[in-house]
């Protein structure tokens, strides 16, 4: 299931407060997982990013013996064109010896032929008496040397024939010894071929084998990387829209504060306008019946400067307590719901001190600085929420800071110089809270002090 889909996008924004806050926190935890979720993924590219940087680096190196194969295989195809060759030059030296041998063998055969004819002839001339007959025959001395001459011519003859019989021997020898070292030659040749031409198929096969393996490897890792980034762009966009609506929620949730804030203000106004038209009445009604109860005008007189003087001393404790600092209220017209002190915590249910004053408002209802300050610190806490500090200075001779807690947004910022009355942030229920409220607290000369004293 792809991260839109898990995380509900498309979800229409609520109108009413309270799930407009529910959507905002609801938002802030799909954005949490989405953001994990995304670092998974960028994680999960940058694996295959690496796995695809080793397959190339395997590649090179493939490459590099796919180019030493093909080498050897074009070397190998040199070799078995020149054997090739050879082997015709080879072969033709057989034809020849071969055509050599049997052309001495058929004059060797000739020859015997004819040496056997002369030996026949002379076998039956040559007898005991044939020397005798020479010498003794008729004829003069001249003949008889004829005769001599002629015999021995023929001897002569039949030796040269036996020479020659023997000299093409020696060559058929020769011819013959041609013929098998030409047969050899040629096997050899045949044999050599046939070698090569085996390790050029095992050297084609590798090289199909390394071609194939390089690509498909190279493949798989591109399409990891491809899926890895599609991942990666899929959680950006998830994490973009999360954002774009929890802004959006912001946005309405600023408005809602505002508005709230506005109707607070003007209830409070009403409302303290509605008191002192109350308090006019019924003062014009005691009044009234004051002068209706005692018509001697000295008494009046004097009840009334009595009254007077005991309003006039109450202002003046307040004036003398507030003296040192001159603080105003954080937020107007809110009532404390909770005092400075031990309690049972709501949440934790822990018996521990409550180390600020609770003033009951609605979220959103601004929140006015006391005094003059500088905000020295802004930032979340998990019990007090969104937190915010203002160093005061020295207020009645001692170092003043106050906070202020659950704030729902801020208006100034840290190094920010604040005016008394100037609107610092609005009120919230962020942190450890059961509903909207200010957790506001009170340090003097570094010592927290109860608010309540000092507003």
């Amino acid at each position: 299931m792809s991260i839109v889909a898990a995380l509900g996008l498309g979800y229409a924004i609520p109108a009413s407060a309270d799930q407009l806050d529910d959507r905002k926190q609801e938002l802030s935890s799909q954005i949490d997982t989405a953001s994990s979720s995304m670092g998974e993924s960028s994680q999960a590219l940058q694996d295959a990013v690496a796995r695809l940087e080793t397959s190339q680096g395997q590649l090179s190196a493939a490459e590099a013996t796919l180019a030493r194969t093909r080498d050897e295989v074009a070397g190998a195809k040199a070799e078995d064109a020149r054997l090739a060759a050879s082997l015709v030059d080879a072969e033709a030296e057989l034809a020849t010896a071969e055509a050599a041998v049997a052309a001495g063998e058929r004059a060797i055969a000739g020859q015997r032929a004819m040496i056997g004819g002369i030996a026949r002839e002379q076998y039956q001339r040559q007898h005991n008496l044939m020397g005798v007959a020479l010498l003794v025959g008729q004829g003069s001395s001249a003949g008889l040397q004829t005769r001599i001459q002629l015999s021995t011519t023929m001897m002569d003859t039949n030796q040269a024939q036996l020479d020659r019989l023997n000299e093409m021997q020696t060559t058929l020898e020769t011819a013959r010894a041609a013929k098998v070292e030409a047969q050899q030659k040629v096997a050899a040749q045949k044999d050599a071929a046939a070698q090569v031409l085996a390790s050029l198929k095992e050297l084609e096969a590798a090289e199909a084998q390394q071609q194939a393996s390089v690509s498909a490897a190279v493949a798989a890792n591109k399409s990891a990387q491809q899926a890895a980034q599609e991942q990666v762009d899929a959680d950006k966009k998830a994490y973009e829209q999360l954002s774009t609506e929890r802004e959006k929620v912001n946005a309405d949730i600023v408005a809602r504060d505002e508005a709230a804030a506005k109707a607070a203000e003007a209830k409070a106004e009403a409302d303290r306008k509605a008191r002192e038209a109350a308090a006019a009445q019924a003062a014009a009604e005691a009044a009234k019946a004051a002068s209706a109860a005692k018509p001697a005008a000295p008494a009046v007189t004097s009840s009334n400067v009595s009254a007077g003087t005991k309003t006039s001393s109450s202002a003046a404790k307040v004036t003398n307590r507030q003296s040192w600092a001159g603080l105003i209220m954080p937020v107007a017209g809110a009532p404390i719901t909770s005092v400075y002190g031990m309690r049972v915590h709501p949440i934790t249910k822990i018996y521990k001190l409550h180390d600020g004053t609770d003033f009951g408002a609605a979220c959103g209802t601004p929140i006015r600085a006391v005094a003059n300050g500088r905000v020295s610190q802004r930032y979340y806490n998990a019990g007090y929420g969104n937190r915010l500090f203002i160093d005061h200075g020295t207020l009645g001779g001692k170092r003043t800071t106050t906070a202020y807690n659950h704030l729902s947004r801020y208006n100034v910022s840290v190094g920010q110089t604040v005016k008394q009355g100037q609107v610092i942030g609005y009120v919230g229920t962020t942190g450890y809270s059961t509903g909207c409220h200010l957790h506001f607290m009170v340090w003097r000369n570094g010592q927290m002090v109860n608010p309540q004293t000092v507003l």
